[in-house]
């Protein structure tokens, strides 16, 4: 008997059953491992959990011993965000593909590991190398470009600086959520307070120094953050000199097109002042882009352009830095040892650290990054009676051990001085900044190492003849707000000093919301500069709705390659030596509709009427952010639950609830002018502007088409119509979103922006349905959509073409995204809910969804999906 979706089986808040069961096994083995403390031999498998996948030697019940024995986590299940190795002796092609994104061990790994007694690299185990009844599989590797599909989520996904600046806003999300349980027990200070007792140092503090415990900062860095969490699972190369980059090496030949000394030629021009390309652009702007002059010395055309995101200090003493090109560092150094990105292995160190430091500790944690945090120390000294030097010796020891990587720790009277004693304190040491010591301290500080120097700031001030904050002091006030302005010559002037007002921010609140690309921007043609635009609003979109918040300004950044820059940049598909334009645009109300957001950005690209093919950067930027006033589920997912609620409903198509023209709202009274006598909506669109004028014959009217093609909003009644004439009571009945829509559409109008006027008004109701189709996309997740489809079938009598096509183009969608084996469980689904069905529209609604999903599939990867196309 099927069981009642509304019944509960007790397992609700735990996710499931299976994942009850999962969670209680993992209990089982850390409590078993814990009362059997005694028999532990080592800690060599610290940080490393397990899955065992099949049969193996050692068999899995002796792997699970030997972890519990060396400080290991043993998984009776796959965890795919927890479980950091699969072990397996052999497995079968298909499986190997589904888990080829996994890191697939043999066991003697751990076998090995145990006889050395330290942790081996686990690459030289891999599965994947030397199987004799299982051949290497050799996929094809070419580098996409933006003017394909999936390019924009694979960039994301492989990005980096998207990766990097996703972790940072994480732990301050983190940050956020764990003050909110206002945890007030700190076990991290009995044991600092035990081990001052037994261990306790002497701080190195002058006689005539006063410690004033009201106000201590502490600044934490890990040293050499991504070589040291590199390391962890690579303990053979501690103390030899390591990078950490994308890339693999040299180049073997040269790229056609490619003149790299023409592009270094044009950033050494541009840098001496000799070609103002960017006349009109910001100053800062222009700096950013602008690469150290070093960097050219000694490169040549098959040297690597990709550059170091961080090195060992053992390689920083023979010259090499981070943001130096790989291809001059090997010059340098031909012994340097080149590690990939192992963000996987950052996220868990961070969140160690953050977890570790606000759970022991304090809650008065401001997160900087994923690798550097400022801490208020003043209740933590007060209430254990430490100095700053114990604290800072105590948690640096515990970092250490917790996370196997160093970190340096600067301690002052603000945050500046903290952030300033850190550099004085690496690598792998702590600095106290005495207030006794500010001013003979500040001296000799480079001025280049306060904040908010740049290079622009910094060469304006080397033209002064000023280099270190003790020359910058010798400046009044008044001469540097005449020649830098008050508010940067205020800041100077109390840096060079020591003086800083800022106060931790413990609650995190973004100013803006951007998705920027500026690698492998290549197009032929305006539809694909379009396409690609369309998708970077959808994702400004979603980064909007993940933080709830709407903004009023929306920025447009362009890259576009110089006039005399060659065709192919030095760094494969980067964007080389450009010209850059911001272009802003103001909103009536704020917003995070992505119809709205593209609206605005592709007028603007009409207006500067850029060639496609010159474009190497594209950013989109919301400012002015609001919080959202009304919370609470969208249209889709009101949508969703009244399907699952009304059970007794006769008739119910997917896109009733969801139609923007229908303009249904559970929220506001409607006004009876938007009442719609129509019972298939699907088959009759209307245009809202229709309820401001008497009604017309639409036919006989020519539409607006706007420049995403998406506008239904008859001609004249633009022209006539300003937002002062329409009554703010309507207004306010409509749902947010499409009353943005029209406000924007009005201004556009009253700003006199040209309009493309279109004779036909057939593409209506396909348009609609692609932008209902999106919404259901991005908000209705795998299993609901199952649920979706399941209710649609069994209780409609014969399909609808617009529910037809937002299925579609859902499936579509998840192949576009590479998520085919989602798809493929949906079809199949789909499959055995109408093979039961007698209505042959059913049937022939089926074939209709399954072109289109063959037809995305041979597009993308040249083949079809093997699912029925056939009923018995």
């Amino acid at each position: 008997m099927k069981r009642n979706r509304n019944e509960t089986n007790g397992f609700e808040k735990w996710g499931g059953y299976m994942e009850a069961k999962k969670t209680k096994l993992e209990k089982q083995f850390t409590e078993k491992a814990a009362g059997d403390s005694n028999h532990v031999k080592s800690q060599i498998f610290k940080g490393i959990s397990i899955f065992v996948n099949g049969y193996t030697l050692p068999s899995a019940n002796e792997l699970k011993c030997i972890m519990m024995e060396n400080g290991g986590v043993y998984h009776h299940y796959h965890r795919p965000n927890i479980t950091t190795h699969i072990i397996a002796s052999n497995l079968p092609t298909a499986k190997l593909k589904l888990l080829k994104q996994f890191k697939i061990v043999k066991p003697e790994w751990i076998s090995d590991s145990i006889k050395e007694g330290k942790l081996l690299n686990h690459e030289d185990y891999l599965l994947f190398i030397d199987q004799p009844n299982q051949p290497k599989i050799d996929f094809p590797v070419r580098a996409k470009n933006a003017s394909e599909p999936t390019f924009l989520s694979e960039f994301y996904n492989n990005s980096r600086l998207h990766l990097i600046s996703t972790m940072a806003t994480t732990f301050k999300h983190l940050v956020n959520d764990t003050r909110k349980r206002n945890q007030t027990d700190y076990p991290g200070r009995q044991r600092l307070k035990k081990w001052i007792e037994q261990n306790g140092v002497k701080d190195m503090l002058s006689h005539d120094s006063e410690l004033d415990s009201s106000n201590i900062v502490m600044h934490i860095d890990m040293d050499c953050f991504f070589v040291s969490a590199g390391l962890v699972e690579r303990p053979e190369l501690r103390g030899l000199p390591v990078a950490v980059t994308h890339a693999k090496g040299n180049l073997s030949k040269k790229r056609e097109g490619v003149d790299l000394g023409a592009e270094f030629g044009l950033y050494v021009k541009r840098w001496r002042g000799d070609d103002n390309v960017n006349g009109e652009e910001d100053e800062e702007e222009v700096q950013e882009i602008k690469p150290r002059s070093t960097k050219r010395d000694g490169i040549n055309e098959t040297d690597s352009m990709a550059e170091i995101a961080c090195c060992s200090y053992e390689a920083r003493k023979v010259g090499i830095k981070n943001g130096m090109l790989v291809g001059q560092a090997l010059k340098m150094c031909s012994t340097l040892k080149l590690i990939p990105y192992n963000f996987e292995q950052y996220k868990r160190v961070a969140h160690t650290l953050y977890t570790h430091i606000m759970n022991d500790y304090t809650l008065d944690v401001e997160a900087v990054s994923c690798d550097e945090l400022y801490l208020d120390c003043s209740h933590i000294l007060e209430t254990t009676k430490a100095s700053p030097f114990e604290f800072a010796t105590f948690l640096r020891k515990e970092i250490k051990e917790k996370t196997q990587c160093p970190c340096s720790t600067g301690i002052g009277s603000n945050c500046l001085l903290a952030r300033l004693a850190t550099k004085k304190a690496k690598p792998d040491g702590q600095f106290y900044l005495e207030p006794g010591n500010i001013m003979d301290f500040m001296r000799s500080i480079d001025i280049s190492d306060v904040p908010g120097v740049g290079r622009t700031l910094g060469h304006k001030l080397s033209t002064l003849g000023i280099s270190t904050c003790g020359e910058l002091s010798a400046l009044s006030l008044q001469t540097l707000q005449s020649e830098f302005g008050y508010k940067t010559g205020l800041s100077l002037y109390k840096h060079c000093r020591g003086e800083d007002d800022r106060k931790l921010n413990y609650d995190y609140k973004p100013k803006s919301v951007s998705a920027e690309v500026n690698y492998g921007i290549r197009f032929k043609n305006k539809e694909e500069s379009e396409n690609f635009v369309r998708q970077l609003c959808d994702e400004v979109e979603k980064r909007l709705d993940d933080i709830e918040m709407n903004g009023k300004t929306v920025t447009l950044k362009l890259m576009i390659r110089n006039v005399e820059a060659p065709k192919e940049s030095a760094k494969f598909l980067g964007h080389g030596f450009c010209d850059n334009i911001t272009k802003s645009s103001s909103l009536i109300k704020s917003t995070s509709n992505s119809i709205i957001i593209f609206q605005v950005v592709n007028k603007i690209m009409n207006q500067l009427d850029i060639d496609p093919s010159e474009l190497r950067g594209i950013g989109i930027q919301m400012n002015k952010l609001e919080s959202r006033k009304v919370t609470g589920a969208g249209c889709i997912e009101n949508f969703i639950s009244n399907m699952k609620s009304d059970t007794n409903r006769n008739h119910f198509s997917l896109n009733e609830n969801i139609d923007k023209d229908k303009i249904v709202s559970t929220k506001v009274s409607e006004p009876k002018s938007l009442q719609s006598s129509s019972t298939d909506n699907c088959n009759k669109p209307k245009s809202v502007m229709d309820f401001f004028k008497p009604k017309e014959d639409l036919n006989s009217r020519k539409h607006i088409k706007t420049s995403n093609s998406k506008s239904i909003i008859p001609h004249e009644s633009l022209v006539n119509i300003k937002i002062s004439q329409i009554d703010p009571s309507f207004l306010d009945a409509l749902p947010a979103d499409l009353r943005l829509e029209i406000e924007n559409e009005l201004k556009a109008n009253e700003n006199q922006n040209s309009l493309i006027v279109e004779n036909e008004n057939s593409s209506t109701m396909e348009v609609t349905m692609t932008e209902e189709s999106s919404k259901l996309y991005q908000h209705v997740q795998i299993d609901q959509m199952k649920e979706f489809i399941e209710e649609w079938v069994v209780t409609e009598n014969e399909p609808k073409t617009c529910d037809n096509i937002m299925v579609s183009k859902y499936l579509c969608n998840l192949v576009r995204d590479t998520k085919t084996e989602d798809a493929y469980e949906i079809i199949r689904k789909l499959y055995r809910l109408i093979k039961n069905k007698d209505h042959l529209a059913w049937k022939q609604s089926y074939f209709d969804v399954l072109k289109d999903v063959q037809e995305t599939m041979l597009i993308l990867y040249n083949a079809k999906m093997k699912v029925e196309t056939t009923f018995k």
